[in-house]
């Protein structure tokens, strides 16, 4: 018996053409800390060339088929980062608190990252594999690419190098409180710094209340999430509940574009083309309420918000 369907949690932020295609050829990419493919929910994931470490010494990521069997546990210091946000959107029913993802039918790429040169390395095996969608929930300081010794140069060519394949990059924000201001928030973080990424951050409802006119200024915000509960995948073939956080909300919307993506392609068919960044955004937040006229948020369904003034 499925215990919490991620389905019916967004069902307002969806169209029902949308969900009826379960992500069906649709690819994405989890770059993340990994992923437990021992968990009952999980194992249907334990796929050949669909398992690359990109720490691994060697990785070469223009050959990324080469290292699709590599050693992918999710070794998170605390609980197992990639295991439970990749639940939200490709668990599926197994065991007593089953939980089922809102997208299971989506091809994922499990790419294991650490160092930002890491983080490069496996975003651009991940568009050599022509995913349609990069999700990333682990973020790094503006300046560790710098302390890695990583040139400018370097980073624009691997961002330059997925543009190329037609994939977008989903990311997380830094989680904030209600004493911290959202002004400048995503120049403060890598990768959501980059003008080409989808930034996806979550919000309280104090902090809504609180912050609502930062967050509709900030250019680099594209959507928030509201922190209500959920169902994850813990590791060591566990559940957990928790509030979703900024990390939960970027595959939230990562799960819905996979939804939205894999409608289009079965109706456009061999008329489908990547699209740019503000049309993709626009295109997913379709359902997603606008900040302006947020209702009040509560603990059992996410509202997904968007800019007020934005894709009206």
């Amino acid at each position: 018996m499925v215990q919490h369907d991620w389905s019916q949690q967004i069902q307002d932020a969806v169209f029902k053409k949308w969900q009826d295609t379960g992500g069906k050829g649709i690819k994405v990419a989890v770059l993340d800390t990994g992923l437990d493919l021992e968990h009952p929910a999980l194992r249907h994931l334990n796929l050949a060339g669909h398992k690359l470490n990109a720490a691994t010494p060697g990785f070469d990521p223009k050959l990324p088929l080469l290292h699709g069997n590599g050693d992918v546990k999710d070794a998170h210091r605390k609980r197992g980062h990639g295991t439970q946000c990749t639940s939200v959107i490709s668990s599926k029913p197994a065991g007593q608190d089953a939980l089922s993802g809102m997208a299971p039918l989506a091809e994922l790429f499990i790419v294991k990252v650490n160092t930002v040169k890491d983080f490069l390395k496996g975003l651009e095996a991940a568009a050599n594999l022509g995913v349609d969608i990069v999700v990333a929930s682990i973020a790094y300081l503006p300046g560790d690419a710098a302390l890695e010794g990583l040139a400018q140069g370097e980073i624009d060519r691997v961002f330059g190098r997925l543009k190329e394949s037609g994939a977008v990059l989903i990311a997380a924000l830094p989680n904030m409180d209600t004493g911290s201001s959202w002004l400048g928030i995503a120049a403060n973080s890598f990768p959501s710094l980059r003008p080409e990424v989808v930034n996806v951050g979550v919000v309280s409802q104090a902090i809504l209340d609180e912050r609502k006119a930062e967050i509709d200024a900030e250019p680099g915000i594209d959507f928030v999430v509201s922190d209500a509960n959920g169902q994850f995948c813990k590791i060591n073939g566990e559940y957990v509940e928790e509030r979703i956080s900024s990390s939960y909300a970027a595959y939230l919307v990562a799960g819905i574009a996979a939804l939205y993506l894999a409608s289009l392609k079965k109706r456009l068919k061999l008329d489908y083309k990547p699209m740019e960044k503000a049309d993709f955004v626009k295109g997913i937040g379709q359902k997603f309420t606008k900040l302006a006229n947020a209702p009040q948020l509560n603990d059992t369904t996410p509202f997904f918000l968007k800019k007020s003034n934005a894709n009206a």
